[in-house]
Parts: structure tokens; sequence; C-alpha cells
């Protein structure tokens, strides 16, 4: 029984909280009328459009930062109002007009590097109950990096197909997608025995698929089930299937509310290729977990008191454990909207996966170690509030202790000449396991000069100790000791918008093995995004990526594309 309650006390105790946030202000759903290219629309949990295979890229042109989470839903959902009109005179103004809100929409763009950009989403009314949704999405480049010798050119392509009724006793929905990912190992190791050349072929590629369905039921006790089958191929023959269910009850006991959860996780997969550095050729696990809490509320805090508890089985390892973990939530209200502190312990067992490390980090070796991560301890304390109705603010300190955390280290090729394989010049990624302790301290502030013009900024500074990696000299590899963004969005008129992302990547620790770490510079990447509303069904954009220009390295060896200009058009539509 894995539950350290020492490193709980001490989580809580370390945490500090410095500097300022408000939560990033969600563009409104009528601004993709001449507002910027992506489509934003609050998630409606009534339709479900939850389980559909990952349609971002999971590479970029430009960095690997995590970019703002945009939720593609293309349900129409009637939203109900309370706001009463009051009588009036007549005016000689006439009212402004609404734009018109399209269901559907086409975006295509085209670009340096041959850069390709291609979007379709459609939705249908089956019924006046019943939706059918379908999204396509396109993204692939040509490549043509000046530093790089071989092809560095890729594709990201994926299809979604979603299905959702409801009535007054329950929604569900069911979702299918695919998505391929194909790419090419271009970040050899220049000091490799066997140099690559411009005719070596480095590419690979990665097929992944899902089947999903949510159900949320409005009475009784059982309130909500989340089931998914998930699954990943590669071109060398690897294979990953995962089955997950999520039921959630709830119900009150004394006018208090309790919830429970429920968790049921099987993974597996298998190599048949390997890389310079071996991995277990086959691995299975199941998870099985329970979440109960009970909710408290008053005028001015809100406490959840919780606990999870996990029964992990290795089947290959014919090994079992179970882990507990704190999962307690709280917030107070000091001054109204002002100043309010809140506090979180948690912890988990993250199920890591092959699919999760491709969508981070597609430069994987044919083969590479899969296992769960141990999250003893996973704590913040912070303070948030409005300091007035278009400032916004959070200041927040953490600590995490995982145990059994992933790192991606390279290796320095193959030694021998004859034979050589595309993944043996130094230019693959290899997952190694160490524990980890990580301090971070961060601030955000949130600026709504008006309704038109709103900017954000995001920073986080982090400091990371590493035990049991004797393997890789203890080296936090590729992870930042400081990340920042400003994003921006200025509505000029109707017709013009204009959009901006600022993100600054501190310095990183690279480990190669047989060699030692390496230092990763630090960023800059500068992105603009210009919209023009030609008529209410036709915006045109323009596009700038990595606008301050250098091909910077997020992963080892890797080089991304210099500027990037990219064109195209945005035509919205019904049917």
């Amino acid at each position: 029984m894995n539950f350290n309650i020492k490193n709980t006390i001490l989580a809580v105790v370390a945490l500090t909280a410095t500097i300022a946030i408000a939560q990033t202000t969600e563009e409104e759903e009528n601004k993709l009328n001449g507002g910027t290219i992506t489509l934003v629309k609050p998630y409606d949990p009534s339709i479900s459009d939850a389980f559909k295979v990952k349609s971002n890229p999971t590479f970029s042109d430009t960095t690997k930062v995590k970019k703002k989470p945009v939720t593609y839903s293309i349900f129409s959902v009637p939203v109900a109002s309370t706001f009463t009109p009051a009588k009036g005179t007549l005016s000689r103004l006439k009212p402004a007009k609404r734009d018109k809100y399209f269901k559907n929409y086409a975006r295509l763009g085209l670009g340096n590097y041959v850069n390709v950009l291609g979007e379709f989403a459609a939705n249908f009314e089956v019924d006046k109950d019943s939706d059918l949704g379908v999204f396509f999405n396109h993204n692939s480049s040509q490549g043509g990096i000046n530093e790089v010798i071989t092809d560095d050119s890729y594709s990201d392509t994926s299809l979604d197909v979603s299905y959702g009724q409801h009535n007054r006793e329950m929604n569900w929905g069911i979702t299918a997608g695919a998505r391929y990912q194909g790419a090419n190992w271009y970040g050899d190791y220049e000091n490799t025995t066997n140099p690559i050349t411009e005719d070596t072929d480095v590419g690979f590629n990665y097929l992944s698929y899902g089947l999903g369905g949510k159900a949320t039921f409005f009475d009784g006790v059982f309130k909500d089930m989340d089931i998914n089958l998930r699954g990943t191929t590669s071109s060398y023959d690897a294979s990953e299937i995962r089955i997950s269910a999520l039921p959630q009850f709830g119900f009150d006991i004394m006018e208090t509310e309790i919830a429970l959860g429920g968790e049921l996780d099987y993974l597996s997969g298998s190599f048949d290729t390997q890389g310079l550095i071996p991995a277990p050729e086959n691995y299975s696990y199941l998870k099985v977990g329970l979440n109960p809490g009970i909710h408290l509320y008053g005028d001015h805090y809100k406490v959840k008191l919780g606990a999870t508890v996990n029964y992990l089985n290795n089947n290959e390892a014919s090994e079992s454990d179970v882990y507990v973990y704190p999962d307690i939530i709280a917030s107070y209200i000091v001054v109204d909207d002002l100043l309010i502190p809140y506090a979180t312990i948690g912890g988990g067992l993250d199920m890591n996966s092959l699919q999760q490390f491709a969508e981070e980090n597609v430069f994987l070796a044919p083969a590479v170690t899969v296992a769960p991560t141990n999250r003893l301890v996973d704590a913040q304390l912070g303070v948030k509030g409005k300091l007035s109705e278009n400032f916004g603010y959070q200041v927040f300190g953490g600590y995490k202790i995982e145990h059994d955390r992933y790192f991606y280290n390279k290796d320095i090729g193959a030694l021998f000449t004859a034979g050589v394989e595309a993944y043996q010049y130094g230019n693959v990624f290899y997952t190694q396991y160490a524990d980890l302790n990580t301090t971070h301290f961060g601030a955000s502030l949130s600026f709504d000069v008006t309704t038109a013009f709103n900017l954000t900024l995001n920073a986080t500074g982090f400091s990371y100790e590493v035990q049991n990696g004797d393997s890789f000299n203890n080296v936090a590899s590729h992870l930042p000791e400081f990340t920042a963004d400003l994003v921006g969005n200025y509505q000029i008129t109707d017709q013009w918008n204009v959009g901006t992302t600022l993100y600054v990547v501190g310095e990183r620790e690279a480990f190669r093995n047989g060699v030692g770490a390496e230092t990763l510079d630090s960023f800059i990447d500068l992105n603009l995004d210009i919209n023009y509303k030609i008529n209410p069904k036709l915006t045109a954009f323009l596009r700038g990526h990595n606008l301050t220009g250098g091909t910077y390295e997020y992963y080892l060896d890797y080089p991304v594309q210099n500027l990037q200009i990219l064109g195209g058009a945005v035509y919205k539509f019904d049917l």
C-alpha cells in the first residue's frame, strides 16, 4: 500500500504563491464570422464529442510549446436566456444586425515550405433530438529546412464522425475517428559513425484509431458513463490497444453531496522491431480505480474531500500493487471576486501509452519502454481574483513527486558500418524512467481592455530534482526551466481581426546516451493571424509563424522550420 502521508504534508508545507492571473477569456462563438480562423465553440456535454482521435498535429512546424486548448464542437445547441427586454421608445437608429451563425465551414491554406492546411466541419440535424457531425483535418509540409540533409516532410491527417442524441432523461453520443501521421527521422547525430545522406530513406508513420461513447443521465444515482477503445500501429510493426470505462455516481446523504467515480483501464502493446536501446517486446497493464468524494459548500467556500484508490496489475511481470492518493480541493472567497485563495492536493496513477508518446514527440524509436507513472503528490496553492471588471489575475506555486517519470533521450547511432537502418543514425528518441520532484511558481494576467481587445499573459518557472536515473546521469531531459506565453486578440473593425501569440521557452538539458547532457538554447516564437471578412460566408486569412526567425531546436537535433507564411480562406455555410 503506497500511501505516503509524509510526502503529502511536505507538499503542502513546501507550497508558496508568487505573481498573477486570470483565466484565459474564451473567444465567443460568433467571432468565427470574421474573427480568427480557429473554430472555437464552448463544449456542451449534452452531446458527446470527446472520444475522437485527437486531430491537433502531434508535431509542429515551429514549436512543441503547448498551444491554447481548442475544442471542436460542430453541434448546434440552443442557449436559454433569462434576459427580459425593457420597454422603450422608438429610435431613429436601426438596431445592429447580428451576424448569422453557420453550422459548417471549410478552410484551405497554402504557404512556403509547401505547407498545406485543410479543414472541413459539418453538422447534420438528423431530427430535433439528434445530430450527426463530421470533422476532417489535414496539415502537411514538403519540408526544406536549410540545416537538414535528408527529407524533413510530414503529413498529419484525421477524420472524426460523431452522432449525438438528447432527450429529457439523458444525453448520449458516439464518435469514431482515425489519424495518420507520416514523418521523417531527419534529426541525426552529426558525430555518428555513419553520416546520413540526402538519399537516406528515414520515413515512418503512425496510424491511430478510436471508437467511444458517452452517456449523461439527469435523474438517479448513475450520472455519467464514458467508454473508449483506442488503437495505434506503426510502420515498424508496433501495435497497441487500450480499452477504458469511466462510470460516475452521485447521491446525497443528509444534505451532503457524495460522488463516487470508477475507472477500468486496460493497456496492451508489442514491438516487433528494436532500436539500439532495447525495450520490452510486450507490455500489458490493468488499472482499476475508485474515487469517492464529499462536496461541501458554504456562502464563501467550496471543499472537496476525497481519495483515489488504484489497483495496478502488470500482466507481463505478474506483479500487482495498490496505490492510495489524496483528492482535496478547497477555495475560499475572502473579498467577493477580488481575493480567492485555493488549494489542491492530489495524485494519481498515469497510464502512459505509445499513442501518448507519439502525440508528444513523433520522432520515437521503433520500440520504446511503456510503463505507468506514479504521481505520489501533485499539490498547488494559489490565489486568484479580479482587480477590476477588465483585469484578472492568478498567482500559484506547486510541488509534484513522481515515481517512474519518463524522459526523452537519444543515442549516438550505430557503431557498425554495414546494414544501418533508418533509425540507427542517432536520430530517434527513447523513453527512459526515473523519479522526479518538480517545484513550480507562476502567474497569469488577463486584460480585457475593451470588448474588441484582450490580452492574456502566463509565466511559470520550474525547478527539477531527478533521482534513480543513473543511466542518463539524472538529467531532466527536455524539461524547460521557464515557459511563458502572451495571447492577444484585436477586433479592429467588423471586417478586420488580428490575433497574436508569443511563446517563450527557457533553456533545457537534453541527454544523449554515450555522450552526456547537452544544452538546448532558449527561444522566442512569435505567431500572427490576420483575418479579413469579405462577406458573411467568406473570410480570407494570413498567418505568420515563427516570425522571430531561426531554426531553434525544441527536441535535440531537430531544427524547426524558419519563418513561415501561410494564406488562405474560410468558407462558412449551411446545408
